[in-house]
């Protein structure tokens, strides 16, 4: 009898403890795209690259309509993941003309710092390949507006 109780207790504990563990260390989130994603994606970068031009007057004349407006020139390019290549947005950027047209897409690299401070760089850069060797910002121009759509 005293042998049945002690299996129990020790079922028991295991039970619980099991629960607890279960309770406290979750499964994390796949970081895996579904096909949703990846048409999303594919979507924005083409997006991007057919009325680039007609959101960039977009956002002129609506920063313009809210007393902000620029003599520089503009222009809307993607926004690449550094590291994937992945268009995840598009970003206005403004400084002079002759730099402005250098610009081909704007690299982001994100940073975590614990849980509750989280940092965005945004980079103008001469390609559209965002990878962590060849990423090298273009002097003088600055991101003037974001449009970025949530995966």
């Amino acid at each position: 009898m005293k042998r049945q109780r002690t299996r129990f207790a020790l079922i028991a504990f295991f039970s619980l403890t099991c629960f607890t563990a279960g309770l406290t260390l979750s499964p994390r989130k796949s970081a895996a795209f579904d096909l949703k994603d990846v048409l999303k994606v594919v979507g924005i970068g083409m997006i991007v690259k057919q009325f680039g031009g007609e959101i960039n007057k977009a956002l002129n004349k609506l920063m313009s309509q809210k007393g902000v407006s620029t003599d520089a020139a503009t222009k809307v390019v993607p926004v690449l993941e550094v590291g994937n290549d992945t268009a995840i947005g598009a970003v206005q950027v403004v400084g002079p003309k002759s730099q402005v047209d250098k610009v081909r897409a704007v690299a982001e690299v994100e940073l975590s710092l614990g849980n509750r401070i989280r940092a965005r760089a945004l980079m103008p850069i001469a390609t559209k390949s965002a990878d962590t060797e060849t990423v090298r910002g273009i002097s003088g121009v600055g991101v003037s507006a974001n449009v970025k759509h949530v995966l």
